[in-house]
């Protein structure tokens, strides 16, 4: 038996608003609870610290996008209150998308400087590049190698941090079957691993029509 979909959800707020299209704890979070969920099943599934989760589940409690459904034990379940969200064209300031997008695309880049800084300093340990007073830039070259020639092994070492950027010409039916195969890379990744080398790693997967700069 179909289980019936709930109505659309109009937003009214600019809380509500804000909570929604919060990249990070926004419709990314809301979808962890399209079935009752604890804010820890939420956490361990987008490998989040729990109580930075939990706090952001109350925030979509309180403004009425999450809806308690009941109880697991001694551990409260929550559910969306609907699958579709509108917002007035007012409460997302569309004539100004970064505040859309800015926020997380902040987080995004300081996190990976520092990601950047950290690898070079332990890579490079006793070099200027390691002390901090300078910066490498590498370039790989990776499909401009000439014919019948090896390419040169750069060791990189664990964890390198690492920026592909491409433009190419795509039908709707090839861009759909990009995204579908970035989709499933994720979805296939460990969500954790106890070994004693494994650590936090962050990947982030963006596509969209036209080209970084016009044209």
């Amino acid at each position: 038996m179909t289980v019936p979909q709930p109505p659309a959800f109009h937003v009214r707020t600019p809380a509500q608003a804000q909570a929604l299209l919060d990249f990070t704890y926004g419709a990314r979070l809301l979808e962890q609870f399209m079935h009752p969920s604890t804010s820890s099943q939420a956490a361990h599934a987008l490998a989040e610290p729990a109580n930075r989760v939990a706090y952001h589940v109350r925030k979509l409690t309180d403004t009425g996008l999450l809806r308690v459904s009941g109880h697991q034990g001694k551990r409260v379940l929550y559910q969306v209150v609907a699958h579709t969200f509108h917002v007035p064209r007012a409460l997302v300031r569309l004539n100004e998308p970064l505040t859309l997008i800015e926020p997380v695309m902040r987080d995004i880049t300081n996190a990976y400087a520092h990601a950047i800084l950290e690898w070079q300093a332990r890579h490079n340990p006793h070099t200027p590049v390691g002390d901090g007073s300078q910066f490498t830039v590498h370039l790989d070259g990776i499909g401009q190698e000439e014919p019948n020639k090896s390419p040169v092994d750069v060791s990189e070492g664990p964890h390198p941090p690492a920026m592909r950027l491409r433009t190419v010409h795509l039908t709707p039916e090839q861009y759909r079957q990009v995204q579908a195969s970035l989709d499933q890379i994720l979805t296939e990744l460990a969500p954790e691993d106890d070994a004693p080398n494994a650590k936090k790693s962050t990947f982030v997967i963006m596509g969209f029509s036209g080209a970084l700069h016009g044209g």
